[in-house]
């Protein structure tokens, strides 16, 4: 697919980095579909290595997060960059009125209109292979965050199980240790030697079982104490996938709607040409952007108020550091309320 050489190197770092945390995060829940079904006990978990693997796969995510974090805010800037160049073709004085360093070198020089459509058409061709990257993403992302849901519910049973054993273990103790104190007690007020042997062996037999349930106790704490310490780690894992999922869906919707400011645009741009660039140098993805936009009738419709919106969420969710938090007089601010 061709696209902007500017976004060559980091869509395709993107998708390279989304390879690699979609192939951590299977290893980690396949590793933790092994412990739900009980696979070795405590001996056998190597917690250094496991913790490693969940590191590294909440590391890669949240590379992969960043990196398309960047490209659609690059993509943004790129297209309110060629939206003020085409208002700058009917106003020259549109963007002077900032007075932003930044603002005054975008609006410093005119574009042609082939120059405008030529830069939303790479900007469009870069949001047809990001968007691709979101539609892998969401549904391989989900099946992790299930998996990894559904085994760490059978962890927990596993490990609500031992605790049923430790309390009947620890119960049958309490059992044991009430007759040794009463057979100690007989023993030393026995006098016949006979009786006295015979009752000395129950207290030894007594003694081994209590050793017996003391040992058995100690193996079910032990392996409950593993079981708890796979699931906390897990449970990070599951934690960051979710949170994973909500970022791409935020995303993906901004996405959405800024490529429908992206081809309005190109519309709004179309009139003011002569010879519009054949459409064959367009990549069969951007073709099918437009195609889908021409076919959807509410293609469009509202655009700037849902720009607006999805805008919001997307810094309420990925950069909340940006957003200013108004308190109302007299009651909370409207972040530190829960969301309906």
């Amino acid at each position: 697919m061709a696209v902007p050489h500017s976004f060559d190197g980091t869509l395709d770092k993107a998708q390279t980095t989304l390879d690699d945390a979609i192939g951590s995060a299977t290893a980690a829940v396949a590793t933790l579909a092994g412990h739900a079904r009980g696979e070795g006990g405590a001996e056998v978990v190597n917690f250094p290595v496991e913790e490693a693997l969940v590191r590294e796969t909440v590391e890669t995510l949240e590379r992969w997060k960043s990196l398309a974090l960047s490209l659609v805010k690059e993509l943004d800037r790129m297209t309110a960059n060629a939206d003020l160049q085409h208002r700058r073709l009917f106003d020259e004085n549109a963007g002077l009125q900032d007075a932003s360093l930044l603002r005054r070198k975008l609006a410093g020089g005119p574009m042609k209109p082939e120059a405008i459509i030529a830069d939303v058409e790479a900007t469009l061709s870069a949001s047809a292979a990001l968007d691709l990257l979101f539609k892998q993403a969401r549904p391989a992302l989900s099946r992790c965050f299930r998996d990894c849901e559904s085994h760490l519910d059978g962890a927990i049973e596993r490990r609500r199980k031992l605790d049923f054993a430790i309390e009947e273990v620890q119960r049958e103790a309490d059992v044991v240790t009430t007759q040794v104190t009463d057979l100690r007690r007989s023993l030393s007020s026995t006098r016949n030697s006979d009786t006295h042997l015979e009752r000395d062996d129950d207290y030894r037999d007594l003694l081994a079982g209590q050793d017996a349930l003391r040992k058995r106790e100690r193996e079910l704490q032990s392996d409950r104490t593993m079981r708890q310490r796979l699931i906390d780690i897990y449970e990070g894992l599951a934690g960051v996938l979710n949170g994973q999922i909500a970022a791409v869906g935020a995303m993906a919707g901004k996405l959405t709607v800024d490529i429908e400011q992206r081809i309005a645009l190109l519309k709004a741009l179309t009139p003011e040409v002569d010879a519009l660039p054949p459409s064959t140098s367009r990549s069969p993805a951007v073709e099918s952007l437009i195609q889908a936009f021409e076919a959807n009738v509410l293609a469009g419709h509202d655009l700037a108020a849902r720009k607006a919106h999805v805008d919001f969420v997307f810094a309420r969710r990925l950069e909340p550091h940006s957003l200013p938090v108004a308190v109302e007089p007299g009651g909370a601010s409207e972040e530190a309320q829960p969301e309906g």
